[in-house]
């Protein structure tokens, strides 16, 4: 039996034991939180280390990869955003708010290289508006801080300054710019998301038995890219080309074709250069009086469909419209391109002359012409010579009554050489007065193009 001795050296023993076990448990745990511990020591390999170190990056990445997704969610789309168009918005917003008194103020938004990302220069045009409006000189840089000051919240720009007499500089925030190249990258080149529309876009109108000059092919070129671009879009497109099918000339030339092809009625002309027929028809009508006398005969038979002068007629367009047709295959024009020249508004253009007369709206002027003043212009619309004629007046405001009417356009594109500006706006100037424009629902431009001036210009 142990002595009080022993037993007392026992437990001491029992106790240094249990201290050695808990030092060591402690040492474990601390080495399970330190892997360099746990490699030193042989406890753990060294292809188990790499493969720990793998598995954090793999978490990391797959944590970034999470909260990516969760904000692409937010902003899922498959459209690139018309970031003009949100930055017009934005200032149309504006501009309404600071100048209410105004039915149609001018919202001018351009892309800007030189001083920020975009520019708005619609200051300068609404003093003048307000100018005529209020009858007092109004500083379009006052104008420029009005448009500021009612600038909604947006988190697309960055800083809007105003420099020189109103310019209105925009720059974008970079995280918004940063997140639209993204799109773009991962994406690829997408449309905008657009309201659909029905737009009529008017371009290459050469003259029937006359060459395309660059002017014609210019319009053409331009035109056709633009109804492709908006067909892309989503818009629903009428391609039209506005041909110079009508008019005195033709009363020339169907006197000369009848002369030269008498029996044109059942053997088609051979003419094989319908430029040199023109000007051989020409020059007689400008020096033989009985040849002159016969054409304006012909033009009268041809306004009352007399059918023979109607047939020698479609012969000639015929003729010029193979001619032209293979000059746009050439070029890659859509074959969408409805040929609608003149001759299609000659009894639109009579209704249209009715109309106008019943409420008073036409003027004869000294000179017996029927003409209508346009808000804006000094020189009026002459729509019927003193003779009885038509004129490109009428036959433009004729059509673009059956393209806003009939057509049911939206937005309206006529691609012209911008030696026809001044005309046109007097055409959408006058469509506005007669209420065929709505300003909430109709857009009308003018796409024009350089003039040519020739080699000594």
């Amino acid at each position: 039996m142990a002595t009080n001795e022993e037993k007392f050296t026992f437990a001491v023993q029992r106790v240094e034991r249990a201290e050695k076990e808990i030092d060591r448990l402690q040492s474990e745990l601390l080495a399970a939180s330190d892997p360099q511990a746990l490699l030193k020591e042989g406890y753990a390999s060294p292809d188990l280390e790499k493969l720990r170190v793998e598995n954090q990056k793999l978490k990391y990445q797959l944590n970034h990869l999470k909260n990516y997704l969760a904000e692409e969610e937010k902003t899922v789309r498959e459209y690139a955003l018309d970031i003009r168009g949100i930055v017009q918005d934005v200032f149309t917003s504006a501009i309404y708010a600071a100048f209410p008194e105004l039915p149609d103020p001018t919202i001018l938004v351009v892309p800007s290289s030189k001083f920020d990302d975009y520019q708005c220069n619609s200051a300068m045009a609404i003093a003048q508006q307000l100018s005529s409006v209020t009858g007092k000189k109004t500083n379009p840089r006052e104008v420029a801080q009005a448009i500021v000051a009612k600038l909604p919240a947006t988190k697309f720009f960055e800083k809007v300054e105003i420099a020189g007499p109103g310019f209105i500089n925009v720059a974008l925030k970079k995280e918004f710019v940063t997140n639209q190249l993204t799109f773009l990258l991962t994406h690829g080149v997408k449309p905008p998301k657009v309201e659909r529309k029905r737009v009529v876009v008017d371009y290459s109108s050469p003259n029937i038995a006359k060459e395309m000059h660059v002017g014609h092919l210019r319009s053409t070129v331009i035109g056709d890219s633009l109804s492709k671009l908006l067909e892309w879009v989503g818009h629903d497109v009428l391609r039209l080309n506005h041909l110079g099918d009508w008019g005195t000339q033709f009363g020339m030339l169907i006197a000369h074709l009848v002369e030269e092809y008498p029996n044109l009625l059942n053997e088609r002309p051979a003419i094989e250069d319908l430029q040199a027929f023109y000007q051989e028809s020409k020059k007689r009508f400008d020096s033989d009086e009985e040849f002159k006398r016969r054409a304006y005969d012909y033009v009268v038979k041809l306004q009352s469909k007399d059918p023979f002068t109607y047939k020698a007629w479609k012969i000639i367009y015929d003729i010029s419209m193979e001619v032209n047709n293979e000059l746009y295959k050439r070029l890659g024009v859509s074959d969408k391109l409805v040929e609608r020249g003149e001759s299609f508004y000659q009894d639109l253009m009579v209704k249209l002359i009715k109309d106008l007369e019943n409420k008073g709206l036409i003027e004869v002027d000294e000179n017996g012409r029927k003409v209508m003043f346009v808000p804006g212009f000094e020189v009026p619309l002459m729509l019927v010579k003193s003779d009885g004629g038509f004129t490109y007046d009428t036959s433009d405001l004729a059509c673009i009554k059956q393209r806003l009417e009939e057509e049911k356009g939206d937005w309206i594109i006529y691609v012209v050489d911008s030696g026809q500006s001044t005309h046109l706006e007097s055409i959408f100037a006058a469509a506005r007065k007669l209420g065929w424009v709505d300003p909430s629902k109709h857009r009308i431009d003018h796409v024009g193009f350089g003039l040519v001036l020739g080699e000594d210009k």
